[in-house]
């Protein structure tokens, strides 16, 4: 069986935005292949990030294919376990990406990231990620 994937917002954003994103025909594959969930949080923090009605309405439309991952009490009770371990630990990460990592974790989903917490949260909890590398600077940049 093939894996399914989580898409974070870090990967999301700039697939939208951006012409031939550095994971772009990757999640096109998968979207394809109807093998990418999203949850409550992404969803709305991509969401929160449109520039216009018309952006909001695309992206909505965009997103609605996507597996959802519903919240419940059995879900949130998970991630607050693995956010209190992490606590305990001395790690403090935000609690957007513990029910994150949680989701992936439960549903066993490789998450699609470009975010420092994630790898934090993976040296302690098992979390499989398919991690994004940092484009180098354009020339000229600095």
């Amino acid at each position: 069986m093939k894996p399914e994937y989580f898409v974070d917002t870090s990967i999301w954003i700039p697939y939208f935005r951006e012409a031939g994103s550095m994971h772009g025909d990757r999640i096109d594959e998968l979207i394809d292949d109807n093998r990418i969930h999203i949850n409550g949080i992404v969803l709305a923090e991509l969401l929160t990030g449109a520039r216009n009605e018309a952006e909001f309405n695309r992206l909505a439309s965009a997103l609605a294919g996507l597996k959802f991952i519903p919240g419940d009490p059995v879900s949130f009770k998970s991630a607050g376990r693995n956010g209190c371990a992490l606590k305990r630990k001395g790690i403090s990460v935000p609690l957007s990406d513990v029910i994150i990592a949680t989701d992936c974790i439960d549903h066993d989903l490789v998450l699609i990231e470009g975010d420092k917490h994630f790898e934090v949260i993976s040296a302690h909890l098992p979390l499989k990620r398919f991690a994004a590398v940092k484009s180098p600077p354009e020339k000229g940049r600095k």
